[in-house]
């Protein structure tokens, strides 16, 4: 009778190497549930109040536009709301320059947040729109969140080691509040500080917060923007198109930095008193509203937006102009954003030049949208998600060519003098990471 084969065990070594691992499993996974659990509570607050103040900050804005839409006069005293907006900032001692390189730095845990920066940039927003600027809202909407995440931090009176996360959530809320889109404000607030590191640490609570305030936004009617496109047949020749589009966008990127940087950087040299700087460059934006006649480039630049892609109509001058207002305006020292003007400048561009390639001039806008985004913010995971939030996934393979193009060729400038990169944008034989400096501030 044949032996019956015995059963193979493991050694009792190695068995017992298997429960220490899953011990220490489990005790990680404990530890992880109980620091996040508070990441949870801290991001579900952040939401709530960031979600409601971000919601009363885009009604209050929209009876800015109406204001300076439906007045003759609103439009002209932009010089005048230009000198109490600088003054607001002198007296509260914030950085004029800043802006959103603060929240940045502040990200890192570089830089401390001012208590006021909250309701200055709240107020002076609202005052460049109602009476003549062109400027977008991201500006507002992070840096309200992420000081207002910074207020509650030191309220609850937690630990300083916790600011870079309250920060983050902040952004994350502020951006769900104002744009209705979720998803794409935790990648931003994951992203945009140093390019090619994400701090999976905070997505949870960044998730917490944005989810929550986009649905105290969503409550209190705030609406995100979404589209919905005819698809195109996605084919080689439709693919190449697109590239050639995504690569288009990247360079156009360089120029809108670079006119936002140079108009800035002039007008500080030639007036180095911010009051007289403000009143120029105010009078400025005044007087192309006379001589144009028309009040399309003013604000945030949505109506060139909504025109571009529902409507696949846009003018080549359109870019320009938007640029040459948008650059003025905040370089002058009024407040608001680059972002949402840069939707418009893609939106409108790709409008344009999408049918001379043969691409349907309404999705043509959309690529342009997010591949100029990607390329103004060094962001192609935030732009990517983003247009498939936005426009519904429609044909994302055209998506996803334009943000990479966009992203390959636009060199390391952007809008955001603080971020940092800790990845090259080339591959090559020695590799991606940049090993003579970890990470490394672009060259403005």
């Amino acid at each position: 009778m044949a032996d019956t084969p015995k059963t193979k065990q493991r050694p009792t070594g190695e068995r017992m190497g298997i429960l220490r691992r899953l011990r220490a499993e489990i005790v990680f996974s404990g530890e992880s549930l109980r620091i996040n659990g508070r990441g949870m509570l801290f991001g579900l607050l952040t939401g709530l109040v960031v979600g409601g103040c971000g919601s009363a900050f885009v009604h209050l804005l929209a009876l800015a536009e109406q204001l300076r839409n439906e007045t003759q006069w609103a439009a002209l005293l932009l010089p005048v709301v230009g000198l109490l907006i600088v003054w607001m900032y002198k007296k509260g001692g914030i950085r004029t320059a800043g802006g959103t390189d603060l929240i940045i730095q502040a990200a890192r845990g570089e830089q401390p947040v001012s208590r006021v920066l909250a309701p200055v940039i709240f107020l002076s927003t609202l005052l460049t729109h109602a009476f003549g600027g062109s400027a977008g809202r991201e500006g507002a909407a992070l840096q309200l969140g992420g000081s207002l995440a910074e207020l509650i931090r030191k309220a609850l009176r937690i630990d300083g080691s916790f600011e870079d996360l309250a920060i983050m959530c902040g952004m994350s809320a502020g951006f769900s509040a104002v744009f209705g889109n979720q998803i794409s404000a935790v990648i931003f607030a994951l992203e945009i500080s140093c390019v090619g590191m994400l701090p999976l640490g905070a997505l949870f609570p960044c998730v917490i917060s944005s989810i929550t305030a986009g649905t105290v936004a969503r409550y209190l009617g705030v609406r995100g923007v979404s589209y919905f496109l005819t698809a195109s047949t996605p084919n080689a020749l439709f693919y190449g198109r697109v590239l050639v589009l995504g690569v288009a966008c990247g360079l156009l990127s360089i120029l809108v930095c670079y006119t936002f940087s140079g108009v800035r950087t002039g007008l500080e040299r030639l007036f180095p008193n911010p009051y007289p700087r403000v009143i120029i460059g105010g009078a400025a934006v005044v007087l192309l509203t006379l001589g144009l006649d028309t009040k399309l480039y003013l604000g945030t630049g949505q109506v060139l937006i909504d025109e571009a892609i529902r409507q696949g109509s846009a003018a080549p001058e359109d870019v320009v102009w938007k640029l040459l207002f948008t650059a003025l305006t905040l370089g002058a020292g009024c407040k608001g954003g680059e972002i949402v003007p840069s939707f418009a400048m893609g939106a409108s561009f790709g409008c344009v030049l999408g049918p001379l390639l043969g691409l349907p001039a309404p999705y043509a806008a959309a690529v342009g949208m997010v591949s100029l985004f990607c390329g103004v913010t060094n962001c192609p995971l935030t732009a990517l998600v983003l247009g498939f939030e936005v426009f519904s996934f429609c044909n994302p393979g055209g998506f996803l060519v334009g943000v990479a193009a966009s992203f390959l060729v636009s060199g390391y400038g952007g809008l955001y003098s603080k971020q940092k990169f800790a990845f090259s944008k080339v591959s090559d034989p020695t590799g991606t990471l940049h090993e003579e400096e970890r990470y490394f501030e672009p060259k403005q």
